[in-house]
């Protein structure tokens, strides 16, 4: 489990009971299985506004997550964070990239 409670998380949907602090908003299926998992936020999270806009990206990392698993022949964590890297696009219209030296 995650330390960090900002963080997006996969869970295995038979799995999501047993993580009662963890909002889920939205369900995801593997491409390869079929396995579902939910997709959500510990409730504790301070960023969960910025996330809204993650909206379409966090279903989609999560497939190529799962889609890497199977290439690898390994099984799914039940849970695991979703890290989203952002591109060179969005981290230029960050009010730090426009700081004056």
């Amino acid at each position: 489990m995650t330390n960090d409670l900002n963080s997006p998380v996969a869970i295995l949907d038979k799995e999501i009971a047993k993580y009662p602090t963890y909002t889920i908003e939205t369900f995801e299926l593997c491409d390869c299985c079929g396995a579902r998992f939910g997709i959500g936020y510990h409730q504790a999270c301070q960023h969960h506004a910025d996330a809204a806009s993650q909206t379409d990206e966090l279903p989609k990392k999560l497939r190529e997550m799962l889609a890497e698993d199977h290439g690898h022949d390994r099984k799914h964590k039940l849970f695991t964070e979703i890290w989203i890297i952002p591109t060179w696009e969005s981290s230029t219209r960050s009010p730090l990239s426009r700081t004056r030296l």
